[in-house]
């Protein structure tokens, strides 16, 4: 099934906007990955390590373009790039230089259209994480392809014009802390981003004996937690619980307040170890 455009997308978005990062104190990289979701794609974020290139920007889209995220849970339509470069003009916009390559892959538009939002999201952050850039001037992002303007990636999306985050494609729910595959200590502290709605986000923990039948683990813990933000805009949520020694898979997601559904809605998860 094809994957709806950003514009279909706009018509009711989950989230109105979708601010920058704040500076971090990090020798890691924001990427940013698809994930499917219901009948939509939305963007997610992990912190990587990458290899130094010279500027954050640079490093970091690079790296976009060369890893595949840590959650299975995510995909990535990029390539790796041959070339990559940025500058960043007048203190407001963000240039990529990429090579074809990166483009490669065939997609629909929809994805075509994410995967170019990929980009800009992961320089944008990159800039902010870095303190190149922050909530009050967050910016824009201008691709060139082998130096030219007008190329269209994947077929379907032109470049070469200055283009913002699509807060229409920010992910509703996702899970910052744990990452996907750490071990700690005694407890999980989470940490993560979500959308206000009516209620608060649910949250569930399960052991898992079989990894390679997750879905069959046994539920340990579970509750509510609230998001630091007005009803219907992005905020953050946190929260930690004591656990025994062994491997367990998180979930956090929105509660169908309709009450016409028990499946999880907009939910995201990650797998971690406790010892």
């Amino acid at each position: 099934m094809p994957v709806p455009t950003a514009s279909t997308a706009a018509s009711s978005p989950l989230v109105s906007s979708a601010p920058v990062e704040t500076l971090r104190s990090s020798e890691l990289s924001p990427l940013y990955w698809l994930g499917t979701n219901a009948d939509n794609v939305f963007l997610y974020r992990e912190y990587r390590e990458a290899e130094n290139l010279g500027d954050p920007i640079t490093t970091a889209v690079a790296a976009l373009t060369r890893q595949q995220p840590l959650d299975p849970d995510y995909f990535n339509p990029l390539s790796p790039a041959t070339k990559v470069g940025a500058s960043i003009t007048n203190g407001s916009v963000i240039t990529l230089d990429i090579s074809s390559d990166a483009f490669k892959r065939r997609v629909d538009a929809g994805i075509a259209e994410r995967a170019v939002q990929q980009l800009v999201y992961t320089a944008t952050a990159a800039a902010a994480n870095a303190g190149l850039s922050n909530a009050d001037n967050p910016l824009e992002v201008v691709i060139l392809v082998d130096g030219h303007h007008g190329y269209k990636a994947f077929g379907h999306v032109t470049l070469g014009e200055p283009m913002s985050r699509d807060g229409s494609l920010a992910a509703p729910v996702w899970i910052i802390d744990p990452a996907q595959g750490v071990t700690s200590e005694g407890r999980v502290e989470v940490f993560g981003r979500g959308v206000a709605f009516e209620s608060q986000l649910r949250w569930q923990i399960f052991r898992i004996t079989d990894l390679d039948k997750p879905s069959e683990g046994k539920l340990v813990k579970a509750g509510t937690v609230s998001v630091d933000a007005p009803a219907g805009e992005i905020g953050e949520y946190k929260f930690s619980q004591k656990l025994d020694p062994g491997t367990y898979e998180l979930y956090v997601f929105h509660e169908d307040v309709s009450g016409r559904t028990e499946e999880r809605q907009n939910a995201d998860s990650k797998v971690f170890t406790i010892k």
